[in-house]
């Protein structure tokens, strides 16, 4: 009887590990975060670094140039969307004033249909529209005067990848030296699927991006929106953040039609455009692209979504995806949380099955892992 008795040294351990590690990723967000984005990059350079270790004997030095490859189209992309956005930028006190006019032809056009009190309505509009005008305003006010910090965390984010890339040998050494010998060819392993999940998912992402950009673009020019590749392709970046993205990326395109183009189809084809673009994306594009390496259901990655964006804001919203990815692939080689890592699986609604026919047994119910008995 003693052995199936909680084990209260082990949980007491896990909610004090637990509870430790939340604080300090809470409060350590502004170091851990660039740590975080270089881990990611690091995996995006490794394959072009090696292939220049072979040709330049000096590693660091093969580092530095693998990171430039990746970096100056980057650069060269920022540049032209920098152009593009202070063009924009400079147009927005017109464009609030002709989006008035368009809201009020929108309410026009509902009236029609739908029995509104068209003039409270408008009134409302006026009294309330120089604030939200002034609202992009005052975030990009607020978005420069905190670029130093922004800045800070660029160069740490570079400064890291280049000593994780250099360190990469020591650090995976020391990672195998945690684990017994009979262990370290699964430690070996669960390492290999980590990278290989992260390096399709980042190289599937910039297809992604790629795509959607391109389609983004083309559609915006047929509708004959000014600055087509610059909205096209800011939508495409922000797809990074999946399931919010896409549609915060198709807002920016619709207000500025609706303020500039003067006409009712074009704003309405713009939504469509995003909606069609959208659909694609979910349910062909992503996932012929960046295949079968990061299979999340909706559920669990906009549960992560939420719990990352809360936890570090927008750098969480980014590496929510990757993180409980990398977290899945652990939890396949933990006998009790297998069935953990099948319920954050794109599978779990067709394998609803499983549950009950390959996994109920003891050994894999995390209850079992808290027994005395429990041997890892």
């Amino acid at each position: 009887m003693q052995n199936d008795t909680l084990n209260l040294h082990r949980l007491s351990s896990l909610l004090i590990i637990l509870f430790i590690g939340g604080y300090i990723t809470i409060i350590g967000r502004s170091i851990l975060s660039p740590i975080a984005f270089a881990a990611l990059f690091s995996f995006l350079l490794l394959p072009i670094s090696r292939r220049l270790e072979r040709v330049v004997s000096y590693i660091p030095l093969a580092i530095v140039l693998s990171m430039l490859i990746a970096v100056l189209p980057l650069i060269g992309l920022l540049v032209l969307f920098s152009v593009q956005f202070a063009t924009v930028v400079n147009d927005i006190p017109a464009i609030g004033r002709k989006l008035l006019t368009g809201l009020e032809k929108v309410i026009a056009f509902i009236q029609q249909y739908v029995n509104l009190d068209t003039f409270s309505i408008e009134e409302s509009l006026k009294s309330n529209f120089s604030k939200l005008i002034e609202a992009p305003i005052q975030i990009l006010g607020q978005s420069l005067s905190s670029g130093s910090n922004v800045l800070i965390s660029i160069l740490l984010t570079v400064l890291f990848t280049f000593f994780i890339m250099l360190y990469r040998t020591s650090f995976k050494n020391f990672f195998l030296m945690q684990f017994s010998h009979s262990k370290r060819d699964e430690a070996v392993s669960i390492m290999e699927e980590v990278e290989r999940v992260l390096k399709e998912y980042l190289f599937g992402l910039m297809g992604v991006i790629l795509i959607l950009g391109v389609l983004n673009s083309l559609g915006l020019w047929i509708i004959g929106i000014k600055y087509a590749a610059f909205w096209g392709f800011l939508a495409a970046c922000l797809a990074i953040i999946p399931y919010i993205g896409t549609t915060l990326g198709g807002m920016f395109p619709f207000v500025y039609a609706l303020a500039t183009t003067g006409t009712l189809w074009q704003p309405a084809a713009v939504v469509l455009l995003y909606m069609s673009v959208q659909t694609l994306e979910g349910n062909f594009i992503t996932p012929k692209v960046v295949g079968s390496s990061v299979s999340i259901n909706p559920f669990a990655a906009i549960v992560f979504l939420f719990v990352g964006g809360m936890i570090w804001g927008v750098s969480g919203l980014i590496l929510a995806l990757p993180f409980v990815a990398v977290l899945k692939v652990v939890m396949e080689h933990i006998t009790p949380l297998k069935p953990v890592s099948e319920l954050l699986s794109s599978d779990v609604y067709s394998d609803a099955d499983k549950f009950l026919n390959e996994y109920d047994h003891a050994r894999f119910r995390i209850s079992n892992y808290f027994s005395r008995k429990y041997k890892s």
